[in-house]
């Protein structure tokens, strides 16, 4: 082997150390190379390696007739890079300045090179541009280099120049092709590697930033939830300053230039517009605090995610840096990835607030929901015993006034069970004077479950629910028991009666909690959601046979998730 030719065909792969060095780290081009398809992206990447392959053809090396020199690299980089299209555009340039250059094989040194740049771009169809290696490139190198000089010595004339020029020229050309190929992949893969990595590590930071940021954005954007998250940022991310703002006015700032920046102003930075009003991340690289001297001189670059909720901006996320273009890929992604998890909290505290204003909605109409034909029933039963029994109609009247107080008042979230056993007793009350003899009820119960704490109105709806459907239809005896009871960490609370039950259509219904009334609905609703999903309604009933309803109760919960 020509050992000069050889060492001066390798300097020339520093050139091509640096293209792929170039390559790899240029979002845009890389972008090109996934999507080669589109007429801007496949003209820049065939400028580019056309570029590179004659520059592999410029500094060639004369030999016998011949030219020595490392054109395929680049050619097989165009396929590899940009697809059989930008192969075959390269190959041509390339092959028609390799003509130019003359030489008895010029012309078939020019088609070999159409050929290479069509193979490589067909391999990366067939592979996949992610899925290609620096073996790929090797086997590529060495078939194309294999090809050329089989070409050249069948149809170069004369033979025996063609022989005698490769017997000097095979060897190092395509060992050096083949290196040529390789060192471009494997730059290409570390970088492509080492991207990943960051991204990686900012989605990892972006994850720790959103998962302690959590208990305060469920509260929603607010100046308080915003002064935390800011916090948060500002130390996980260490930037110089971080600043959140809603649509109009900033609502938090941390770090630099905090004793001029105030919170409440309303928004001066031109980029923060832009992001609230594009819903797109704007990268800014100079004097990002226009409205403050003091301040701007300090803060060169920073960055602007927007927070959006049900796909419109509602605030932004700023991050800012001292020097000049310090933003950085790992910046950017960080902020976009912690703007996207932001958003998604915020947007669920937004659900938790109207899932709450209507559990509280539904709540109130519980409270004010009394049956007009009970109330009216009521009122004519105790005037019937106002001369014959007068003590009963007095009692009567309180067990009323104990209804109306509790149902009109305003009350907490949480009562002891024994408070809701004191309403639900004034309703039995006034209800067995309706059913007379015909109803009889069964309270059983341990006295210690009467200290736990349970949600408002969530024992008496199911109370009334078993009388007006389940017995009140019921021409014969009628049996309504409550029973309650400590199991392990749980108050067990059952409430069953003997009335007509429910349909298998309309007990479908009810499991799936779909039914026109709001009190079942209500209940189950808030147990799980104060509770857990496991601690929503038991409902066990057969047409003819009666109800069951089971609820249960933490007996050592903290009461922290108030409704």
């Amino acid at each position: 082997m020509n050992l000069d030719l050889f060492l001066h065909l390798s300097i020339n792969m520093s050139f091509i150390a640096l293209a792929a060095y170039l390559v790899g780290r240029s979002k845009f081009i890389i972008r090109c190379a996934e999507n080669p398809s589109k007429l801007p992206h496949w003209l820049i990447l065939s400028l580019i390696f056309s570029l590179l392959s004659a520059v592999g053809t410029y500094s060639g090396v004369p030999v016998k007739g011949t030219l020595a020199n490392t054109r395929l690299v680049g050619i097989i980089m165009s396929g590899f890079m940009g697809g059989p299209i930008v192969g075959f555009i390269t190959g041509v340039i390339s092959a028609c300045y390799r003509y130019s250059v003359g030489g008895f094989t010029a012309e078939i040194c020019a088609v070999a090179t159409v050929l290479g740049g069509i193979f490589a771009g067909l391999v990366r169809k067939k592979v996949g541009f992610h899925c290609l290696t620096w073996k790929t490139g090797a086997a590529v190198a060495l078939i194309s280099e294999i090809v050329q000089k089989g070409m050249v010595l069948t149809l170069a004339k004369p033979f025996e120049a063609a022989w005698a020029a490769e017997r000097i020229i095979a060897l190092p050309t395509t060992i050096v092709s083949i290196l040529g190929a390789v060192i471009f992949m494997v730059i290409i893969e570390n970088i492509r590697q080492e991207q990943a990595l960051y991204a990686a590590r900012a989605a990892e930071l972006s994850l720790k930033i959103a998962s302690r940021t959590l208990p305060y954005t469920r509260q929603g954007l607010n100046s308080e939830s915003a002064a935390k998250t800011a916090q948060i940022i500002y130390e996980l991310t260490e930037t110089d300053a971080v600043a959140i703002t809603d649509q109009e006015k900033v609502l938090a700032y941390i770090g630099l230039g905090d004793d001029h920046y105030k919170v409440g102003s309303p928004i001066g930075i031109q980029a923060t517009l832009q992001a609230l009003s594009t819903g797109k991340t704007v990268v800014q690289n100079a004097l990002v605090v226009e409205n403050d001297s003091a301040v701007k001189d300090r803060l060169k670059s920073g960055i602007v995610a927007p927070l959006s909720s049900h796909g419109k901006s509602i605030g932004a996320v700023k991050m800012f840096r001292t020097g000049e273009n310090e933003i950085s890929t790992v910046d950017i992604q960080i902020a976009d990835g912690l703007a996207n998890l932001l958003s998604v909290q915020f947007e669920l505290a937004e659900l938790d607030q109207q899932r709450n204003m209507r559990e509280k909605a539904e709540l109130r109409a519980l409270q004010a929901q009394i049956n007009p034909h009970f109330l009216f029933n009521t009122i004519n039963i105790i005037m019937s015993f106002c001369r014959t029994d007068p003590a009963t109609a007095r009692s009567l009247l309180n067990h009323l006034a104990v209804l109306m107080q509790r149902r009109f008042a305003e009350q907490s979230d949480f009562i002891t069970l024994a408070n809701e056993l004191e309403e639900i007793n004034s309703y039995l009350e006034i209800v067995k004077r309706r059913f007379g003899s015909r109803l009889t009820v069964e309270i059983h119960l341990e006295k210690a479950a009467l200290a736990v704490l349970v949600p408002t109105l969530s024992i008496q709806p199911l109370v009334e629910n078993a009388i007006q459907h389940g017995l009140f239809p019921k021409v014969d005896q009628c049996v309504l028991a409550i029973n309650i009871s400590r199991k392990e960490k749980d108050v067990v609370i059952c409430i069953s009666d003997n009335g007509i039950g429910i349909t298998a259509d309309k007990m479908q219904q009810i499991l799936a909690f779909s039914s026109d009334g709001i009190g079942l609905k209500n209940v189950n609703s808030r147990l799980k959601s104060i509770y857990g999903e496991s601690y929503g309604l038991q409902i066990d009933s057969k047409a003819g046979e009666g109800t069951r309803v089971i609820v249960r109760i933490p007996c050592n919960e903290v009461v922290s998730r108030a409704v």
